[in-house]
C-alpha cells in the first residue's frame, strides 16, 4: 500500500506583515543601492530581483560573489520575516555555479526548509535571466522575539 505524503499548506502571510516588509525593504539604503527589487512575498517565500549594474561587477564583468551573498541573504531573512517577526542571520553557505554574466538581472528564490520557535533555515536559488541557475544558498536565522508589526494598545 503506497503512503502518501501529507504537504503543509501554510496560512497566508497577513496584510500588515506583508506591508511592513515591503516598506522596511523600501527605506534600507543598502537594499536600495544594490538595486535590489522584491517581487513576491508569501508565507515562508519572497521572491527577489537584482538588476545588474556596472557598480555591482568584479573586474572580470560578472557580478561580484559578495553582491550575490547579499541577495539570497536579504531575501532568504525575509522569507523567515514572513512569520511576524524579526530575524537575524546565524550563517549562510553558498555555492556558486556559473558566473552571472551578460545578464540584466538576477532573481532569486528563497524558500523555507524549517521554521523554528528560535532557529529557521532557509534556502535560496539565484537565476540570471536566461533562467539558468547561477548559485544555490542555504541560511540559519535566528528568530528575534520583535514583532514586525507591533500590537496596538487598547
Amino acid at each position: 500500500m503506497k503512503q502518501e505524503l501529507k504537504q503543509e499548506v501554510l496560512p497566508p502571510i497577513s496584510p500588515e506583515v506583508q506591508a511592513a516588509l515591503r516598506k522596511l525593504i523600501e527605506k534600507n539604503p543598502y537594499v536600495q543601492e544594490l538595486k535590489i527589487d522584491i517581487l513576491e512575498i508569501e508565507r515562508g517565500f519572497v521572491k527577489g530581483k537584482l538588476t545588474v549594474t556596472d557598480k555591482v561587477l568584479n573586474p572580470y564583468g560578472s557580478v561580484h560573489g559578495g553582491c550575490l551573498f547579499s541577495l539570497a541573504d536579504i531575501t532568504a531573512g525575509l522569507a523567515a520575516c514572513t512569520y511576524g517577526v524579526y530575524s537575524s542571520t546565524i550563517d549562510g553557505n553558498m555555492e556558486y555555479i556559473l558566473p552571472a554574466m551578460d545578464t540584466e538581472y538576477i532573481i532569486c528564490e528563497a524558500k523555507e526548509i524549517r521554521q523554528g520557535m528560535h532557529v529557521s533555515q532557509y534556502e535560496a536559488e539565484l537565476y540570471d535571466d536566461k533562467h539558468q541557475l547561477v548559485d544555490k544558498a542555504t541560511f540559519s536565522f535566528y528568530m528575534m522575539n520583535r514583532a514586525i508589526v507591533p500590537e496596538k494598545q487598547s
